[in-house]
């Protein structure tokens, strides 16, 4: 007998499980209520449809970002270096684990659900500014703009083609690449104290 009620979070997670594992369009109502222990039309009582619920899903794992991995960026107890490897390998373990919600969601809804389109935004234009704000640490205003959008759209790749060839190298060698940006800014730096 399914249980009467779940708490809103425990939804949320069990949603954003079965999105990851089986895509938006490939998850019923009836699966997220299964998953929870409720009836179908008990889901309702929770959210009025699936678009609904897929938005506060979106939000909920932005939340989990801005709060475990963005906020990493602004701790001034690390060095720029730290903080951006640490931000990356928790991003890593977050997107390989369970699937790029964002980047899956965002790529199978964008034209036909411009709701979830304006959601994943906000969350890359937030990551972005996280490593934005580090970059701008070691280099300036625009070159840290621009080193902050391909990073994260060379980590977003490679964490497509690490699932796609179950393959870790490709994260690998993007995670070494950003390493070595900020080994050359290092280096640039030390040259110009020492002349």
């Amino acid at each position: 007998m399914p249980k009467q009620k779940v708490s809103i979070e425990d939804i949320l997670k069990h949603s954003l499980k079965l999105f990851r594992q089986k895509s938006y369009h490939n998850t019923s109502i009836a699966d997220i209520a299964a998953a929870c222990g409720l009836l179908k039309g008990s889901l309702y009582h929770y959210f009025p449809s699936k678009e609904a619920l897929m938005s506060a899903v979106i939000k909920y794992a932005h939340e989990y970002f801005k709060k475990e991995v963005f906020s990493i960026a602004y701790d001034s107890a690390l060095t720029p270096q730290q903080r951006m490897e640490k931000m990356f390998k928790k991003t890593e373990r977050a997107l390989l684990s369970d699937g790029n919600i964002m980047g899956n969601i965002g790529v199978e809804t964008a034209r036909a659900i411009p709701e979830f389109a304006e959601h994943i935004r906000d969350f890359y234009i937030e990551w972005i500014a996280a490593v934005e704000f580090v970059f701008k640490e070691i280099t300036n205003e625009a070159d840290a703009k621009k080193l902050a959008e391909q990073t994260v759209a060379e980590f977003e790749g490679a964490v497509m083609m690490t699932r796609i060839f179950k393959d870790t190298k490709y994260i690998k060698n993007a995670y070494e690449r950003l390493l070595n940006r900020f080994a050359a800014f290092t280096l640039a730096d030390l040259k110009n104290i020492t002349n």
